[in-house]
Parts: structure tokens; sequence; C-alpha cells
């Protein structure tokens, strides 16, 4: 079975943050205006991430030159956009910004719901693919000036406008260079399991099932959110993982707890753990465990009632 490079389920972290980032926002923008979000902080806990998975695999993978390059530009645009919108909110935003007892502008609330639909399209696409001049066109299209806060709504479509368009125009040039440098990513990704039980529902998100000689059973899932989705369905049923993408080793995972879970068996590994600083109380845990182990490990911890966020695929 072919398969993707090892290294790629730690290398996925930095990519997968910027899913998390948008998302914690967006939860974020729903009781709170964007001028107040910690976006520095965000910055601080990306590279830190992925200082220390580089850490972790780079005496045991081949340096994977294209992917740590793809890593460089995401989080390198990232780190330039939050601190920009940081200084931006800090020196403009906070002089037009509503009181937290008042209601939000429409603009406000814009810029949650924008952010919602956003996080739900990047979690099974390139973000780049993501209409921006639609959102442009809402923005625009279905509000008013009239109401309180003139300049809060004023300013706030300045921001948006500004934030769509740049957005718009540069994730169309990434989309050209993507095109150039890369091949257009499979949205499935190859599993052998020991079995798949009778009577399982699997429309869906199992595909191409065929079971082999030594009756193991070989099918594709779906990548990205949908991945974490379909394994977590199929530990419950008891479903075991042979091999996901060709791979039979290390396979990382985060879950969302006040404090890192305990390994009775040595089943896993904590790698990292950062707070989520919008959620006082609350830490991403980074795991490390064995494809062969990944059952084991998703049943324990959804026993200890421990919320999975994601399990990255290769």
């Amino acid at each position: 079975m072919d398969g993707f490079l090892p290294d790629q389920t730690f290398l996925t972290y930095p990519e997968w943050f910027l899913v998390f980032s948008p998302a914690e926002q967006a939860d974020y923008f729903k009781i709170r205006t964007s001028t107040t979000f910690p976006y520095m902080k965000h910055v601080d806990q990306m590279w830190g991430g992925y200082e220390v998975i580089y850490d972790q695999i780079k005496d045991n993978f081949p340096f994977n030159t294209g992917y740590h390059l793809m890593i460089m530009v995401i989080a390198g645009s990232t780190t330039v956009e939050y601190s920009i919108k940081s200084f931006y909110e800090t020196i403009i935003g906070r002089i037009t910004d509503t009181d937290p007892n008042e209601e939000m502008t429409f603009e406000d609330k814009f810029n949650a719901d924008y952010e919602h639909n956003y996080v739900k399209f990047i979690e099974a696409l390139p973000w780049y693919q993501y209409d921006f001049n639609h959102q442009l066109k809402t923005l625009w299209s279905n509000s008013s000036l009239s109401g309180p806060h003139l300049l809060r709504k004023l300013e706030r479509r300045y921001y948006l406008t500004t934030e769509l368009l740049v957005k718009s125009s540069y994730g169309w040039l990434i989309g050209l260079a993507t095109k150039s440098a890369y091949e257009t990513a499979s949205l499935q990704t190859a599993v052998v399991m020991d079995n798949l039980p009778a009577g399982l529902d699997t429309s869906g998100f199992v595909y191409n099932l065929k079971e082999l000689s030594n009756g193991m059973v070989l099918a594709n899932l779906p990548r990205y959110a949908e991945f974490n989705t379909s394994v977590n369905k199929l530990a419950k049923e008891g479903v075991c993982f042979k091999e996901i993408a060709g791979n039979k080793g290390a396979i990382m995972l985060t879950v969302l707890a006040s404090k890192p879970p305990l390994s009775l068996n040595g089943d896993f590994k904590v790698l990292f753990v950062q707070p989520i600083v919008t959620k006082t109380g609350l830490n991403r845990i980074a795991i490390v465990t064995t494809v062969t182990n990944l059952v084991t490990t998703l049943k324990m911890l959804s026993f200890d009632n421990i919320t999975i966020e994601h399990v990255y695929d290769y």
C-alpha cells in the first residue's frame, strides 16, 4: 500500500493549528469583539508547537524540505497577519470598541458568522479556495449604517473590507503557486483494519472496501476533519488499525482537557501542553502513540471523558 511520509503526522500540526485558531476566534467573537482577541499568544503557540514537533522528528526522519517550506510560508504569513491585527486593534480598534455589556454592531456580528463559516470550510478544503469575495458582498449588501455606534460600524467595515480583499488576492496567488509546485492533494487515505463488523453502516465515510488474503480489510477513509470523525466511529465499534497511509509507526493526536492524561500502560506519550487562551482551565494536549495502539488510546481517553480534538493523518 503506497503511503505518505511518516513524519507528516507531526508536520500537519501547524496546518491544523491554523484551523484551531480561527475556530477559537469564531467562538470568542460570538460574545466579544475581535478587538480584545489575544492574537500574539496564538503566534507564540503556533511556533512553539512547531519547535517541539521538529525536535521530536529531526533525529528520526530525513528532513522533509517541501513540507517544512510550506510550514514556513503559512506560519510566516499568519505571523504577519496576526501582528498587523494585534497592532491595529490595540491602536485603532479599542478606540471604537463597544462596551461588553452593549449589543455588538452588525459588522462585529458579521465577523463572528464569517469566521465560523470559514472554519467549516477549511476543515475540509484548503483555505485559499474559500470565497472571500462572497463574504465581502454579504458585508456590504446586508447591512445599514443606521443604528448606534456609527464610528464603530464605519471602522469595522474598513477593517473587514481590507481583510477580505487582501485574503482574496493572496489566496488566489497561493492557489496558483500550489498548483505549480504540488500535486492535487488526495481527499482520501488508505487504511488496513483488522476487521469491519458485519452490519456496520459505513456509508459516507468508508470507501473502496477490499478483504485481503490474511483476513484484514483494506479501505479508504476521508482525510482532514472527517478522518478524525471516521477513526473515532470505527474505534467505538472495536475496529483496530494495522496501517494508515502505509504507516505502522507513530501517529499524533491532540485532546482538550484540564490536565494531561496518564498513560498507565505506556500506550502513548505527551509531547506538549498549550492553554486555550480564551477558555480558562482548558488545554490542548499533543499525544503520540502508534497506529496499532491508536484505538486503545482513543478508548482510554473517551472513557476518561477527554475530548479528542484531532487525529493527524499523514
